[in-house]
């Protein structure tokens, strides 16, 4: 089941969290992906989601929060390392190259990771070097990995060179009108 409530500026955080502990779906473990961004999430607010759902996500949307740190993502999007699958935390301006490099190393099944208006993220190379040295002590390949990076810190130039180091990545910088960077 699914959770989506994002842009609900009459909804905050608090209203999902007790929303999500009192679902039948949270208590079956059926809950599994929870989309709400625009809400003012904080540091606390995203650990008691996360917390709420027993650490079965595999989706996860809290973007538009400028009071989530880069700390708290790492700390507690930990919690979520056997299951996330899909992150959107865009203009988050807690992501930066440090949160992105430790989520590499703590997200192995980490597919899609929307990070557009992070413009503290200026390169994902330290995030896949994380990728594969997680994937190398454990004994399996790290994914492929899509990125939506659009109004980022990251040029075309740092892109190119982590694509030459590191296979396996994917990143939409400017969709070009396509209709690439719609994903879920």
């Amino acid at each position: 089941a699914a959770f989506d409530v994002g842009g609900c500026f009459n909804i905050h955080p608090a209203d999902v969290t007790s929303l999500v502990r009192n679902h039948p779906s949270t208590k079956k473990g059926r809950l599994v992906e929870i989309y709400a961004s625009g809400l003012g999430w904080t540091d606390v607010a995203l650990e008691e989601i996360v917390d709420a759902t027993a650490g079965r996500l595999r989706g996860l949307g809290v973007g538009f929060s400028p009071y989530i740190s880069g700390p708290g993502l790492i700390l507690t999007l930990g919690k979520l390392a056997s299951t996330l699958s899909r992150l959107a935390v865009p203009f988050c301006t807690g992501m930066d190259d440090a949160a992105a490099a430790a989520l590499g190393r703590t997200l192995p099944n980490l597919a899609v990771l929307d990070i557009r208006g992070c413009n503290k993220v200026y390169s994902l190379s330290a995030m896949m070097e994380g990728r594969v040295g997680n994937s190398e002590s454990n004994g399996a390949s790290a994914g492929h990995l899509f990125v939506l990076g659009r109004y980022s810190g990251i040029s075309n130039n740092s892109l190119e060179e982590t694509m030459r180091l590191f296979d396996g990545l994917t990143c939409v910088l400017d969709g070009g009108g396509i209709g690439e960077g719609i994903r879920r």
